[in-house]
């Protein structure tokens, strides 16, 4: 630890709001983008400075709808990184030493590393991340204090100088309740009448960690006989678009009527949500559905398939409502989950209910709110400049890496990879874990489950 190290008292004194700014990595529809964004507003709310950067992107209108301050960063252009990341560098430090924030908040690998090495390194102006992926790259710098998104990647997330915590993907639960308007219109719209039960996917398209899932949601709704008068609605768009697409019309094809739809991304899906008999989804995306009061069927990779019920709650609540299959497709896990459901409303009644109870309970915006205002505290008392050495183990990391994706050895989106994550998930759900899943008065103590862990370890 160098001179410029040492932990120093916070510069926000409690009697005046604090003054905080947002960088976020892109403002495009996805779980990690609209929490952000989400709990952004919801701390300007409670009377504090917020202002929110990042690349333009569609979510800049709900910004600005929720009377947050926007300010753009260039978008890093992966074809041509240094010249765009030096710009998101400056923009980023110059942001900084015009508003004067009091901590600075990045969100996922990219405006972390910029906000490190740029008012942290320079300024010493407090930070603290988030990284929302299924596992953290052990080149992030270990002194600023991390927040994750569920135990489990806590758990597996190296040791570092600087505090984690888990703040699990909180979920509005004002905005979003059981018979929201609109769900009634959005059937019509396409077509989907009362009587039909309608499955209901809202995701990103992405190749990774999606994909796979979706294309197996799209056989396994062909597969559903057709008395059950099951549609499959998957609304989104992304890369992977052209091949769902494409199945979809087969699946179609063979049924001799219109199984699946792909209505396309829309930028306010809760009509969507509230149209659902049944969701199907992974992470923010099936919290969401949760509150809506829907009865949920998790998906993962590998062909995990499974649904959400008071049993299977405490491993749902261990690895962020996510899981990895044996392998194959999942196709039959699917269709039995679906049946199972289809088959019995009583049963869809009560895990529904029990979704709702769940996510006002644990996941609500509120109680993420009390959490991150916690947090933002932690970090600023905690604050320390990082040493020469650690920024030099940091830009000498990152660089190795990204020359390490330039030629190929490393997928982009490798921090999502199932690989990277699958012993974890392949494990047990530890027993010291107790989420509380009837009671409003747990907590994860993650330093004190990493201790526990290091002992298990030893005592084997």
């Amino acid at each position: 630890m160098n001179a410029h190290s040492a932990p120093r008292a916070s510069r926000w004194p409690t009697d005046r709001p604090l003054r905080l700014l947002v960088v976020l990595h892109n403002l495009d529809i996805g779980g990690s983008q609209r929490n952000s964004v989400d709990l952004a507003a919801g701390v300007r709310d409670l009377g504090h400075e917020v202002v929110v950067a990042g690349p333009p992107g569609v979510l800049e209108d709900v910004i600005h709808k929720r009377g947050v301050r926007f300010e753009a960063v260039e978008e890093l252009v992966p074809d041509n990184i240094a010249p765009t990341a030096r710009a998101a560098y400056k923009r980023i430090r110059d942001l900084s030493r015009r508003l004067q924030p009091d901590l600075i908040h990045a969100y996922e690998l990219t405006p972390a590393l910029l906000a490190f090495l740029g008012p942290h390194r320079l300024d010493d102006v407090p930070m603290t991340m988030t990284i929302n992926s299924m596992s953290v790259p052990d080149f992030m710098p270990g002194s600023v204090p991390l927040q994750v998104c569920g135990p489990l990647i806590a758990m597996e997330t190296r040791e570092r100088s600087g505090s984690i915590g888990v703040l699990e993907i909180p979920t509005d639960t004002v905005g979003q309740y059981p018979d929201y308007p609109g769900g009634d219109a959005f059937r019509a719209e396409l077509g989907i009448a009362p009587d039909e039960i309608a499955v209901v996917v809202v995701s990103r398209f992405a190749r990774a960690l999606k994909q796979e899932g979706l294309e197996t949601a799209i056989r396994a709704a062909g597969r559903i006989p057709p008395h059950h008068r099951l549609r499959l609605v998957m609304v989104g768009d992304g890369p992977a678009m052209p091949e769902l697409r494409a199945l979809a019309d087969a699946t179609n094809a063979r049924a001799g009527r219109e199984v699946v739809l792909l209505p396309g991304m829309r930028v306010d899906p809760r009509p969507a949500y509230a149209s659902a008999d049944i969701a199907l989804g992974m992470g923010g995306s099936i919290l969401r559905a949760m509150a809506f009061g829907k009865p949920c069927i998790v998906q993962g990779e590998r062909g995990y398939f499974q649904m959400l019920d008071r049993e299977s709650a405490r491993l749902f609540r261990w690895r962020g409502f996510y899981g990895i299959g044996d392998g194959g497709t999942g196709e039959d896990a699917l269709v039995r989950e679906l049946t199972t459901l289809l088959d019995d409303q009583v049963r869809r009644k009560e895990n529904a209910a029990f979704a709702l109870e769940l996510v006002r309970r644990h996941y609500s915006l509120e109680h993420a709110l009390r959490v991150q205002m916690e947090w933002y505290q932690k970090a600023l008392a905690e604050h320390v400049r990082p040493s020469r050495s650690e920024v030099a183990r940091t830009v000498a990391s990152v660089g190795a890496w990204f020359a390490a994706r330039a030629a190929g050895r490393v997928e982009p989106d490798t921090f999502n990879s199932s690989e990277r994550i699958a012993p974890g998930i392949a494990g047990p759900v530890p027993d010291w874990f107790d989420p509380d899943i009837d009671t409003d008065t747990g907590s994860i103590d993650i330093a004190n489950a990493k201790t526990l862990k290091l002992r298990a370890v030893r005592r084997a």
